[in-house]
């Protein structure tokens, strides 16, 4: 079973989206479930900005869910959760 959240029948119109590039200014177009993307002008690559891990922050189930739909995705969650321990 695909999570209606990750599967791309579920989406909405401004599931896709562009951002200015913080380098130079050019239209970046993103997924909503893109991790990064790269500037096809300047190269310049950046996360997306609009990026919502929403259920995958605690759902069990996420590290199966995000590999199998985005990998770039799980490690962003990954990074995420070690920055949220505390020591």
């Amino acid at each position: 079973m695909r999570c209606p959240g990750q599967d791309p029948q579920n989406w909405k119109s401004d599931d896709i989206f562009e951002v200015p590039c913080p380098a130079c200014g050019a239209k970046v177009e993103f997924f909503k479930d893109d991790g990064t993307r790269r500037c096809p002008r300047c190269g310049h690559g950046f996360r997306n900005p609009r990026l919502d891990l929403g259920c995958a922050q605690w759902c069990p189930y996420a590290d199966k869910c995000l590999a199998e739909t985005n990998p770039e995705i799980l490690k962003t969650l990954k990074k995420l959760k070690r920055g949220a321990r505390t020591p």
